[in-house]
């Protein structure tokens, strides 16, 4: 019996699976996903260098895909028929599955502040950094504020720095709380050294077109970046799935949430003996392959896997083209300057070589690449 598995979203979660998935025999494989191609998403802060080409950081599925025999349907879901396990498309049709992967990433997440939605850039796809290219004329008398002091705030602050005059607003009492006191306070000190203004301890209160009104201070600005939290897709709420207050789906621990229908990436909140696991694009890639292979198992009856305990090999986080900060390896072993800056170019190196080498199916990492 063949079976329709159907994937939802194309990042690091989605391939993930489909990495896994595509190995399986009497399989049709579908990618529903509403873009052209897998986007870099780690990689996307760097796009906005001025002499940078977003398009190198976005893989076409044409291509990416071209050996696995899977389906790209390229449109956006809007709901699910759970009982007739079928998946909503927005212009209207249903495509049917015997499994289903949701791995549709994220979206900014929005505190409620007058004006701040509508007037801010995020930056979470390759869309939005379009957006934000546009609108920079790469000039010191050009003010960029970044708003949130997590590892995009940071990337995005230390990458405009050269050009802009780059304020960076968190408020929180350090950057980066992801990392350790000592490696948050070097991070901070390198960007101040290269020209990006600190602001701590202040909560916006209101945002007009081209002031930020805080709790002590008004900050004027020509372009507003968005890099604070993230949410589950809207669309959702939509669904019969079962969901928590934050609109995520409530999964088991080896990500179903119905039998048949499975969390990948961003919507599967990940905690490992009672401490929630950051969401980033390891965590996510991990994430998919995991499930990947409870499906292929499930299919096979063979025996299931122990729950998902991701093995996250580090984080790092570039200040600026030649200098980082973060940790590798168990135990965390702390990096920073330019060795932490090198390590984190060689870990999309490492990434785009697993993708030529799972998807491309040949090895040839350089013709894989030569034409993103």
């Amino acid at each position: 019996m063949r079976e329709k598995i159907v994937v939802v979203g194309g990042g690091y979660a989605g391939l993930g699976a489909l990495g896994v998935l595509h190995n399986l025999p009497d399989r049709d494989l579908v990618l529903i996903d509403p873009s052209m191609g897998h986007e870099l998403i780690p990689e996307l802060p760097e796009a906005l260098r001025q002499h940078d080409v977003i398009e190198s950081h976005i893989v076409p599925f044409e291509r990416l895909l071209a050996n696995l025999d899977v389906a790209h349907v390229q449109q956006a879901v809007s709901n699910l028929a759970v009982d007739e396990q079928q998946v909503i498309l927005a212009d209207g049709r249903r495509i049917g599955y015997d499994w289903l992967v949701l791995a549709p990433g994220s979206v900014p997440a929005y505190p409620p502040i007058p004006g701040f939605q509508a007037i801010s850039r995020p930056l979470r796809n390759a869309q939005d950094t379009r957006t934000i290219k546009d609108a920079l004329r790469y000039g010191r008398d050009q003010r960029v504020v970044v708003v949130g002091g997590g590892l995009t705030g940071v990337e995005v602050a230390g990458t405009l720095a050269d050009d802009h005059d780059v304020w960076l607003v968190e408020a929180a009492s350090r950057l980066l709380p992801a990392l350790g006191v000592g490696l948050a306070a070097y991070a901070a000190q390198q960007l101040s050294q290269a020209g990006v203004r600190l602001m701590f301890r202040q909560k916006l209160v209101e945002v007009t077109p081209d002031r930020l009104l805080l709790e002590r201070d008004h900050l004027a600005y020509d372009v507003l970046i968005w890099a604070g939290g993230i949410a589950p897709p809207r669309w959702l709420r939509q669904t019969p799935l079962p969901l928590d207050a934050k609109g995520y789906p409530i999964t088991d621990p080896y990500g179903a949430i119905l039998p048949r229908v499975y969390a990948a990436g961003d919507i599967w909140r990940v905690s490992v003996d009672g401490e929630d696991i950051p969401q980033t694009a390891q965590v996510a890639s991990l994430a998919g392959a995991y499930v990947g292979e409870v499906i292929t198992r499930r299919i096979a009856g063979e025996t299931q896997i122990p729950p998902f305990r991701p093995k996250i090999r580090g984080m790092l986080i570039s200040l600026d083209p030649g200098k980082g900060v973060g940790w590798v390896l168990t135990g965390g072993i702390p990096l920073r300057g330019y060795g932490a800056r090198t390590l984190k170019n060689l870990s999309f190196h490492q990434y785009r070589q697993k993708l030529a080498r799972v998807f491309a199916m040949a090895g040839r990492y350089r013709r894989f690449w030569s034409r993103s």
